[in-house]
């Protein structure tokens, strides 16, 4: 493992950081991609999920595809993300490859489209909250629930089991991707924590964390989402309660719901402010 470190080290050192100009206009390329989808929440198709246009988080993997760029972006229905997606790219072969990775987060409908030639996204299946086992109640104000929420979020560890059987263990951000404290209907708050692999800072595991109402009572519920073609495997406390492990019904591309869906959508021309830094 020690070994393993110092090489992805020394591969991040080698990998030049884009310029200020090249992110620039990566993230343009990354938001155009995300603006294609239409998220919608009916099956008459009239109505849909709005997209948020500014990134919730952007990240880089030096170590993957010759050097990974993405953004990630979601997709709010009534102030509560149904949502979430990475739009990435790396170099391959000369060109850049642009990819698009989507995880469901509705509690009901969602029917993403795009053009009917493209490669589509169906989910099968509405997402489930579970409770959180020995959480506190929700506390009244939005600040002091956000306190609860990190808390909560550092109860959870998380590994990774790649290709090559090497484990990785992933770092839990100490800051949420995104936080919904305004959401309508049951979900009081909410927020998104990322679980990012030591060789980059690429989202491998998101946990959403939401405190729902039910009458009078309001209690922490989980949920845990992919966001890796690595095996995945998720504790609270200690004790495991989410795996998501590839055979041929959770395949790399998409896990047997749907509700996870892995695209590699096109090669496009290098950007030329790229092919200018290598």
């Amino acid at each position: 493992m020690i070994s393993t470190l110092i090489i992805t080290l020394a591969i991040v050192a080698d990998q030049p950081a884009p310029s200020a100009r090249t992110a620039d206009r990566l993230q343009a390329l990354h938001l155009a991609d995300a603006k294609k989808w239409n998220m919608y929440l009916d099956e008459g198709r009239k109505t849909k999920a709005e997209l948020v246009e500014k990134p919730i988080y952007v990240w880089t993997n030096p170590t993957r595809s010759g050097g990974q760029h993405g953004a990630v972006y979601v997709w709010n229905d009534h102030g509560r993300p149904v949502a979430v997606g990475s739009i990435f790219s790396h170099p391959e072969t000369g060109q850049r490859m642009v990819c698009h990775e989507f995880h469901s987060l509705a509690t009901d409908t969602l029917l993403p489209e795009r053009g009917p030639e493209d490669q589509r996204w169906d989910p099968k299946a509405s997402v489930k909250f579970q409770p959180l086992p020995g959480a506190p109640t929700p506390e009244a104000s939005p600040a002091r629930r956000l306190i609860q929420m990190r808390s909560l979020a550092r109860e959870f560890t998380a590994h990774s089991i790649d290709y090559q059987m090497e484990r990785w263990e992933l770092r839990l951000l100490g800051q949420p991707l995104y936080r919904y404290e305004k959401a309508e209907g049951d979900v009081v708050d909410g927020a998104l924590f990322a679980f990012v692999t030591s060789a980059g800072t690429d989202p491998e595991v998101v946990v959403a964390l939401e405190a729902h109402k039910s009458g009078d009572a309001l209690a922490w519920h989980y949920r845990t989402i992919r966001f890796s073609d690595s095996n995945l495997y998720v504790q609270h406390l200690g004790k495991e309660v989410w795996s998501s492990v590839r055979d041929d019904k959770n395949q790399l591309h998409f896990n047997p719901d749907h509700t996870y869906r892995l695209i590699r959508d096109r090669a496009i021309a290098e950007l030329p402010e790229l092919v200018a830094e290598q």
